[in-house]
């Protein structure tokens, strides 16, 4: 608990753009908890992939105040290299650490971040406890549903003494400004005829991790038969390592266009928004749609709890197959993707009907 009153207040937080938007209902919570307090985002930088920083996900102002990186790869800090952050933390006389770091640290890895933020000179923290291993199923059982992580981390702040919202109720807000909205109604404009321009679906086939794609061929399926029934244009999203799988679906569907590492994160949370669905795997992409709040069909592989990285907050679906080696956690499946591949096109194809058919033209 809290000391005296927090001023300076350094929020840590790691990952992906995923687990960027995850963390936002607790930063949002933060900030409205200490409306005058000035806060920075601590969060690490990679340099082997298409990194997404914070700052070009976040909003431009009313969040964080300012962002502090350090290097990193997928397999940690070297703690080297952590050291070289510390006389900036100590410069930014720091007196609050918000500590979101993911629910899969351990007590020993807990007690080392803040040992290492104490030697920064912080001595209030907030967030650190509350963990709680993932829980196992019961021989011959499925994996049991498990909290949202946005929700865990919430509750977290809450043993802190911050209020927070109710599970599934966190404020997503990416704060999209008129002239990002205005810019992607433009782009919509250039790329889309005006026949299509109000009947827009999203697909986000692809992933950094192997372990979470659903196959191609089936969403060259599915979607053929998304657009023939409803009169939907196709838009395809994801980073520069899925572009080559959106101009291979877009020249098969012969209709839409392939935005995947053609956007900014910010630039496709506004052309996500005036799309009537978005349908794909468990990525960034996955999340960025619900924090504009586009309804979701996800495809979802096993590798994980179910329920923990779901897209957050009500209307969405998520198909998902409990296997004997659910919760993995493998990048690489070594299971021949029984999970996804046990998801058929018509199980996707109706969930995306009770979405659409309202709308049907």
């Amino acid at each position: 608990m809290r000391s005296s009153p927090a001023s300076r207040i350094l929020v840590y937080r790691i990952g992906q753009l995923g687990d960027t938007i995850i963390a936002l209902p607790a930063m949002w919570a933060v900030r409205r908890h200490f409306p005058g307090a000035y806060l920075a985002l601590l969060s690490d930088r990679h340099h082997e992939d298409e990194y997404v920083l914070a700052p070009s996900v976040l909003p431009k102002e009313g969040l964080f105040d300012e962002y502090i990186a350090y290097d990193a790869s997928i397999n940690g800090a070297n703690p080297v290299k952590m050291l070289k952050v510390l006389p900036r933390l100590r410069q930014g006389r720091f007196d609050t650490l918000i500590y979101l770091a993911p629910r899969t640290r351990t007590r020993w890895q807990v007690w080392r971040d803040l040992v290492f933020f104490r030697i920064a000179g912080i001595t209030q923290f907030i967030g650190h406890v509350g963990f709680k291993p993932l829980p196992r199923s019961a021989p011959g059982s499925p994996l049991p549903y498990i909290e949202h992580e946005a929700d865990h981390l919430l509750k977290r702040l809450a043993c802190s003494g911050i209020f927070v919202p109710s599970p599934g109720q966190g404020c997503m807000d990416l704060k999209l400004t008129k002239i990002e909205v205005e810019e992607a109604r433009k782009w919509i404009k250039s790329h889309v005829d005006a026949d299509h321009q109000k009947r827009l679906i999203a697909f986000g086939p692809g992933s950094k991790w192997p372990s979470k794609v659903w196959p191609e061929d089936r969403y060259r399926s599915l979607g053929r038969s998304v657009i023939d029934e409803f009169g939907l244009f196709p838009i395809v999203f994801g980073g520069s390592e899925d572009r080559e799988l959106g101009n291979r679906l877009i020249a098969h569907w012969n209709i839409g266009i392939n935005a995947a590492g053609k956007l900014t994160v910010r630039q496709s949370a506004a052309v996500l928004s005036f799309c009537e669905l978005f349908v794909g795997n468990d990525t960034g992409t996955m999340h960025l749609a619900a924090a504009v709040k586009i309804s979701c069909v996800v495809a979802f592989s096993a590798q994980d709890w179910p329920g923990r990285w779901y897209p957050y907050g009500q209307g969405h679906i998520v198909l998902r197959s409990a296997v004997p080696c659910e919760g993995c956690q493998l990048r690489v499946c070594n299971r021949n993707l029984r999970c996804l591949k046990e998801i058929r096109v018509e199980d996707m194809l109706q969930a995306c009907r009770r979405f659409l058919a309202h709308t049907k033209a």
